[in-house]
């Protein structure tokens, strides 16, 4: 006979306590492959890579923030993406997955081996 214990899914939390190190690696946005060229990739020491921007991010105070460029060149304008900054709070879902705020969008995300 085996006792079978409910298991409870995780509550999201508030990530104001965590440790930079939780958001070192590759994301990719919940929605996509993590074999896509779009995902984010977060090096040890704030470096950031993705498929098109390059550039830095740090954690402090319950907030990521990403400061980069963008390498595409716009379609239409033939001018160049330009320098950006992304800063939001984040909410954990869970150890592979977290929720970015960029009022008004929600950017969910999820670990990549």
């Amino acid at each position: 006979m085996s006792l079978a214990l409910p298991v409870a899914p995780l509550a999201a939390r508030d990530a104001s306590d965590i440790d930079s190190g939780y958001f070192e690696g590759r994301w990719a946005f919940i929605d996509e492959d993590c074999s896509a060229p779009t995902n984010w990739t977060l090096i040890s020491g704030g470096n950031f890579v993705s498929e098109d921007l390059v550039g830095i991010w740090t954690w402090r105070e319950g907030e990521l923030v990403l400061n980069l460029d963008d390498l595409a060149i716009d379609e239409e304008s033939g001018e160049p993406g330009g320098r950006f900054r992304m800063d939001g709070p984040v909410t954990l879902v869970d150890q592979d997955r977290f929720d970015f705020t960029i009022a008004p969008d929600v950017y969910q995300l999820k670990r990549c081996p």
